[in-house]
C-alpha cells in the first residue's frame, strides 16, 4: 500500500483513463458495443467510418475527459445543414461512445453531446418519404416483371410474393426451402427481428423459385445470386434499379405496406394473422411462442390469397 493509504494499482488505471483519446475509444466501443450486436457488416463499418472522417480530425488524439460541448459543436456545426442526416448519425454515434466513457469512468462530467445543436434541429430539409404502391398496382409490377428471366426481375417478385424484407431475400439459400411442405425457413440472422421465421410459399412464389433454379449451383447455394459473381449475395441496389425503370419513386420495401393493404382491404384474418405475416410481434414472447402454430395455418392461406391476387390482378390498372 502507498504511503497515502491509496492502492497504487488503482491510482494507475485512474492516471491511465486520463490518457484514452476519443479515437481509442472509438474503435473499443465498435469492438465491445457495436460488431457484435450487429449483423450487418455494412452498417458496422459505417458506424466506426463515420467517427473517422468527422469526429477524428478534431478530437481523435483529445484525452475524453477534457473534450467540451464546444469540441462537439464544432465536429457537427459545418455539416448540420448540409449534410443533417450524417450529422446526425455522427452526433448519436459520438454519444454512445461518451456513454460507454461514463459507464467505465474514464469520464465522470456528463455526456458532452447532449442538446449540442438541440434547438436546430427542425432546420434539416424535409426527407422525401417515397410512397408505397397500392396492392392493385404491386399486382401489376408483379405481372410485368413475373416473365423476366433476370435474377433481379426474379427476386423482386419473389419480394412481392412473400411481402419478406429485401435484405433477408438476397441472403435466401436453397436448404432454407422445405420443397415437401412448400415453406422458407428463414434463419434468425437474416431477420431484422432476430428470430427464425417461416414463409408459408404460395403457389406463385412456388413458381419462381422453379425459374430460379437455373441459377443454383448446388444444395445451400444463394437463390437470387449476384449475376457477376454466383457465390455473392445479389446487391441490395439490383431490385431498386430494376423497379426504378418501371416505377420511379417507389421502394421495394413498400411492398410489405401493399400486402398489407390487401390483407386489411380484401381479407377477414385478424390483426395478429396479418402482422405476424410481415414478421411483426405481436403481444408478448410467450404469446407469440404460443399462437406461432395457430399462426401458421391462417398465415397459409392469407399468403396464398396474395399470390393469387397477385397472378389476377395484375392485368388491371392501379387504381
Amino acid at each position: 500500500m502507498a504511503r497515502g493509504g491509496g492502492d497504487p494499482i488503482e491510482q494507475t488505471e485512474t492516471s491511465a483513463k486520463l490518457f484514452i483519446t476519443f479515437d481509442e475509444l472509438a474503435e473499443r466501443v465498435h469492438q465491445e458495443w457495436i460488431i457484435p450486436k450487429s449483423s450487418n457488416g455494412k452498417h458496422v463499418d459505417q458506424w466506426i467510418n463515420t467517427l473517422r472522417t468527422y469526429a477524428s480530425p478534431v478530437i481523435g488524439k483529445k484525452p475524453v475527459h477534457l473534450i467540451s460541448r464546444a469540441d462537439i459543436f464544432t465536429i457537427l456545426n459545418p455539416i448540420w445543414k448540409a449534410k443533417h442526416e450524417t450529422a446526425r448519425r455522427v452526433r448519436q454515434r459520438m454519444g454512445v461512445v461518451f456513454d460507454y466513457a461514463l459507464e467505465t469512468e474514464i469520464r465522470t462530467d456528463g455526456n458532452p453531446v447532449a442538446d449540442v445543436l438541440k434547438n436546430r434541429r427542425n432546420e434539416a430539409p424535409k426527407v422525401q418519404h417515397f410512397k408505397a404502391a397500392d396492392w392493385l398496382e404491386a399486382a401489376s409490377i408483379f405481372d410485368e416483371f413475373k416473365a423476366k428471366e433476370e435474377v433481379g426481375a426474379l427476386a423482386l417478385c419473389f419480394t412481392i410474393a412473400t411481402a419478406v424484407r429485401s435484405g433477408a431475400v438476397r441472403k435466401a439459400r436453397w436448404n432454407e426451402i422445405d420443397e415437401c411442405k412448400f415453406v422458407w425457413d428463414i434463419p434468425e440472422g437474416h431477420m431484422k427481428t432476430r428470430e427464425a421465421f417461416s414463409v408459408p410459399l404460395s403457389i406463385q412464389a412456388q413458381l419462381l423459385l422453379e425459374r430460379a433454379e437455373k441459377f443454383k449451383t448446388g444444395p445451400d447455394s444463394l437463390i437470387f445470386p449476384s449475376p457477376a459473381r454466383p457465390d455473392k449475395m445479389l446487391s441490395e441496389n439490383t431490385m431498386r434499379k430494376v423497379l426504378q425503370t418501371s416505377r420511379p419513386g417507389l421502394t421495394v420495401h413498400g411492398f410489405r405496406t401493399s400486402f398489407r393493404q390487401f390483407a386489411e382491404e380484401q381479407t377477414k384474418f385478424s390483426r395478429e394473422v396479418k402482422e405476424y405475416s410481415l414478421a411483426h410481434d405481436v403481444g408478448s414472447k410467450v404469446e407469440r411462442a404460443y399462437n406461432r402454430g395457430d399462426y401458421f395455418e391462417a398465415r397459409s392461406e392469407l399468403m396464398e390469397l396474395w399470390g393469387k391476387a397477385l397472378a389476377e390482378a395484375g392485368v388491371l390498372p392501379p387504381q
